[in-house]
């Protein structure tokens, strides 16, 4: 039996910075909105939002080998900058700090937080959009978030961020992730999460 919220909040909180932990509880508390806005598990969403960024600073140059040892892929982004990898990291862990086993939809969810994918599930694109839209992130404006909020399913809303991620990149010469432009074409031509 995996330790209850509460208990694992206290861990997350003891993992990392008090600002990322405030921004954990700020995408827990939109992952939770969002799941009962789409009927998924509310508690659950809250569990894997309060985790997203538990390895947030424990990402270095050895976690690359470390994801491959554990059968994760590691895309050439990751490669390049291996703090992307701390998603990877918490769905190593997950395990081991909820004390028991977490659903592999939990561990799929926070593995790919970071840039996405096609194989990331509702709860996946859960916490991808509550860890962009969360109250403490200063890049959008409230309209932004109600333009992204308007949309009617959360491959709606997964699109109009990448659009907006999208714009940014174009400003700032950088160049999307493979898996990210994968998830965008999957979900343009009707693929649901």
């Amino acid at each position: 039996m995996s330790i209850g919220y509460t208990e694992l909040e206290s861990k997350v909180r003891a993992m990392i910075k008090p600002k990322r932990f405030i921004h954990s509880e700020g995408v827990a508390a939109v992952s939770a909105e969002l799941a009962e806005r789409f009927g998924l598990n509310v508690a659950d969403a809250r569990y894997i939002g309060i985790y997203h960024d538990a390895y947030r600073y424990s990402a270095d140059s050895t976690s690359p080998d470390f994801c491959r040892i554990h059968g994760i892929e590691v895309f050439p982004e990751e490669e390049a900058d291996p703090m992307l990898l701390h998603g990877a990291l918490a769905a190593i862990h997950f395990d081991d700090d909820a004390e028991g086993p977490v659903p592999d939809a939990f561990k799929t969810a926070v593995r790919h937080h970071t840039l996405g994918s096609k194989e990331m599930g509702p709860y996946g694109a859960v916490v991808y959009i509550a860890d962009y839209i969360e109250p403490g992130r200063k890049h959008l404006t409230d309209e932004d978030r109600k333009h992204i909020l308007s949309a009617e399913t959360l491959e709606g809303m997964i699109i109009r961020i990448m659009d907006m991620q999208r714009a940014y990149f174009i400003r700032e010469g950088i160049k999307e992730a493979a898996v990210s432009s994968e998830l965008y074409d999957y979900i343009a031509a009707g693929g649901r999460l």
